[in-house]
């Protein structure tokens, strides 16, 4: 096996163990909501735990990402793969506590025994799990068309979160929803914003991988 044929072995595991911890992270954010969406706390405080294996994969993957820039010494289009996977790792991580987060406040507005329906967040749930997916798929594809999909998908995110907003808001103003559940479920569409910001951030790095410009998308 010659030097280069190795290397891109290596590289090839490295897109792997990624795609594993997306896998991971994404199941985490579903079990989060699906928490939330039931009130199960016993669920939510499994997820919450589990948040640790996002963050073990999170400190392999950087240590393996650490090794080969010390052994081999990549350059060019090598070292930004290397360098956009360090990033996409953080995000994830970030990706994994909100989801944790969710769970948290599951347990939380479960006390408030309150319920109001939000059919947007599940619209959201789905819409974030589907950036991450695309993010990575565009990564191990080296597709920058789907990476700016995913930019733009996040337009979707941000106007589902709006409408949330107002729908909480019209609810007070009835007086149709429990103060402190209101403030959970505020956070719980807030948490699942972030996650579509952080899905940005992965595509963001999928396009400087490709083209070396780490170009940044405004976000609200």
């Amino acid at each position: 096996m010659t030097y280069r044929t190795n290397f891109d072995k290596e590289l090839e595991l490295l897109k792997l163990s990624l795609i594993r911890m997306g896998d991971l992270v994404v199941n985490h954010i579903q079990d989060g909501f699906r928490s939330f969406l039931t009130m199960d706390t016993k669920l939510a405080e499994e997820n919450i735990l589990a948040d640790r294996m996002v963050n073990e994969q999170e400190y392999a993957i950087e240590k393996e990402c650490m090794r080969i820039i010390l052994r081999e010494q990549p350059v060019a289009k090598d070292l930004r793969l290397i360098t956009a996977v360090l990033k996409m790792i953080t995000d994830l991580e970030r990706i994994g506590d909100h989801a944790a987060d969710i769970s948290k406040m599951t347990i939380f507005m479960e006390k408030t025994h309150g319920k109001h329906e939000m059919p947007k967040m599940q619209k959201m749930t789905e819409a974030c799990s589907k950036m991450i997916n695309k993010a990575l798929q565009s990564f191990v594809n080296n597709d920058m068309n789907l990476a700016y999909e995913v930019i733009k998908d996040d337009d979707e995110v941000d106007e589902d979160f709006e409408e949330i907003k107002k729908r909480v808001a019209s609810a007070i103003r009835e007086n149709n929803i429990d103060a402190d559940f209101a403030i959970y479920l505020m956070m719980v569409a807030k948490y699942l914003e972030r996650i579509g910001d952080h899905a940005v951030n992965l595509g963001e790095w999928v396009i400087f991988s490709i083209t070396g410009e780490h170009q940044k998308f405004p976000t609200p």
